[in-house]
């Protein structure tokens, strides 16, 4: 299996925590919702709240999936050190001490925010990107569906049928 079908997998087992500050937090926001939208057991808990109190909700059998896109956030750091979960690290960092820690690295391709004269754009569209291919690796479309359908009735995600 490569890493995005045992880490889908993980997924699909276990409640996921999402986490990140910055832009790599909205992000990680962004994609806990989605997954929950997919019908995946999946919050949002920012890393300063998890480091102020919050940590102890996390269980052995929970996942917690930590975004930074440099790879040197300390908050990020600090969280994998001590979670009492299999941790995932989504990042563009290559060399850092950061990815050793993770019990799953998750790597994005680099990219430098040129697309808008240095506004950080492709960054968190790659980030974005990998996680989606995370989350699509843990469901199949029929699951993405018949969650849709059950919950987001006020929405219009799905495609007409008639």
């Amino acid at each position: 299996m490569d890493t995005f079908e045992v880490v889908g997998s993980l997924m699909r087992e276990r409640r996921s925590i999402w986490t990140g500050v910055g832009k790599s937090g909205y992000a990680a926001q962004l994609l806990a919702a989605t997954g929950a939208t997919a019908g995946l057991v999946a919050n949002f808990i920012h890393a300063e709240d998890l480091l102020h109190g919050e940590l102890s909700t996390l269980r052995p059998n929970d996942l917690l999936v930590a975004v930074t896109w440099s790879g040197r956030s300390e908050q990020i750091y600090d969280l994998l050190g001590r979670s009492v979960c299999p941790t995932v690290l989504v990042t563009s960092a290559r060399h850092q001490e950061l990815p050793r820690v993770a019990s799953h690295v998750v790597p994005c391709a680099y990219t430098v925010d040129e697309l808008l004269s240095g506004i950080p754009c492709e960054s968190v569209l790659e980030t974005l990107r990998i996680g989606y291919e995370l989350l699509a690796a843990a469901t199949t479309p029929e699951e993405r569906r018949l969650a849709l359908q059950r919950g987001h009735p006020h929405g219009n995600l799905l495609p007409d049928s008639g």
